[in-house]
């Protein structure tokens, strides 16, 4: 079975996630821009548990996946919660590379549990004045075996590091993630 098709079958018998925000950011909703017109990405959305919390809080959210089961079913969350005019979620596959159509400026940009370092790289630079990124990947830290989807030691603290303009909010790992929390300067 090829990626596609593991992902789509994957998701396809999953229980519908709750609405959450993204893991991570516990402790620090408040920085999260507080502004009309807010605009987020959700990068390798799954099920769009993110995707729809964030649409619940206002923002015009654009999320991606390669699984054309997941998109689908979170199209149709979102239009049964009322959400269906704030959420644009469409099939992609972000190996490599997000769409030369997904443009900043966002306001909250999120990555969970997809590790792709030529993609997170690529994250800062979406994020607007005050805006915030999120990621959250498994980790060789604190895992239980090793695993070649697992970021090494200090990875995400290395990409949080060189994030031109923005500061460090969160830098975890262990457990077998790592999670780091960027937040863009104010002009």
């Amino acid at each position: 079975m090829d990626d596609d098709g593991r992902w789509d079958a994957r998701h396809r018998d999953a229980p519908d996630p709750m609405p959450r925000p993204p893991d991570g950011l516990a402790g620090l909703l408040d920085v999260l821009p507080q502004r009309t017109g807010r605009r987020a990405l959700d990068v390798a959305c799954g099920l769009g548990a993110v995707s729809l919390w964030a649409a619940g809080q206002g923002f015009a959210v654009d999320a991606v996946d390669r699984s054309a089961v997941a998109i689908s079913r979170l199209r149709d969350r979102a239009v049964a919660a009322g959400l269906g005019g704030l959420v644009l979620a469409r099939v992609a596959d972000v190996a490599g590379a997000l769409p030369a159509d997904v443009t900043g400026p966002y306001d909250l940009v999120v990555c969970q549990r997809f590790r792709d370092p030529a993609v997170l790289r690529s994250l800062p630079g979406l994020l607007g004045a005050g805006g915030v990124l999120v990621v959250t990947v498994l980790s060789e830290v604190g895992a239980a075996a090793p695993s070649r989807f697992a970021a090494e030691a200090g990875e995400l603290g290395r990409l949080a590091r060189t994030a031109e303009g923005c500061e460090v909010l969160r830098d975890v790992e262990g457990a077998g993630e790592a999670t780091i929390v960027v937040r863009r300067a104010e002009p």
